[in-house]
């Protein structure tokens, strides 16, 4: 009875010890380059739109199962999303993008107040984000990574006041999923600013 024991707790050690390691990879979100012109234009819709930061908004953000839970997803035909069994995300794509979004928005003054929520509490603003990809995309010998999602803002009153579907696909070095988390860093570094530029326009207007 002892020799059995002794057997399955080595089994079990020599299994806990060829399990590999789980990599844990996370974004970086950063302000993308913006001409002069550009940067002139964006201080006059901030001098624009001081008034408009006493207004509150709540981001939802949807998304298929598999970019709800962390584990890394990868394609190599339309078809069919796989999922890495020892690489994931610091948290779910749903809830990185949620994150990205409040802090940008935080970050430009767009809102006094900002919360992530599927509640929409009176007199907010309401933000939808409906997460489609967030994935790798190999093609032969390139990879690419893919973002695309649609973002509908809507006023306290209900109304549809910005509509607009990001879509990105950035080449990548390799297929690591280093090089996968510098791409969509970057792919939804751009998606949010372009957002965030849109919709303030549509707060003056």
């Amino acid at each position: 009875m002892k020799i059995a024991i002794f057997i399955v707790l080595g089994v079990f050690t020599i299994s806990a010890c060829t399990i590999p390691a789980t990599d844990i990879y996370s974004l970086n979100i950063i302000n993308s380059p913006m001409s002069e012109e550009d940067k002139e234009s964006i201080k006059v819709r901030e001098r624009e739109t001081v008034a408009r930061t006493e207004g509150s908004l709540v981001i939802n953000v949807k998304a298929p199962r598999y970019l709800s839970q962390p584990y890394i997803a990868y394609r190599n035909s339309p078809y069919q999303p796989h999922l890495s069994k020892y690489s994931k995300w610091q948290s779910s794509p749903a809830n990185m993008v949620k994150e990205a979004f409040e802090e940008y928005f935080y970050s430009k003054r767009l809102f006094e107040e900002i919360r992530g929520s599927n509640y929409v509490p009176e007199d907010f603003y309401s933000l939808e984000i409906c997460l489609k990809k967030f994935e790798r995309y190999d093609e032969g010998k390139d990879s690419f990574g893919e973002l695309l999602f649609d973002v509908r803002l809507y006023s306290p009153a209900g109304r549809e006041i910005y509509h607009n579907t990001i879509s990105k696909r950035n080449n990548l070095a390799d297929d690591s999923f280093l090089n996968l988390a510098k791409g969509l860093s970057e792919a939804l570094s751009e998606g949010i600013r372009e957002t965030a530029e849109e919709i303030r326009i549509r707060l003056i207007e």
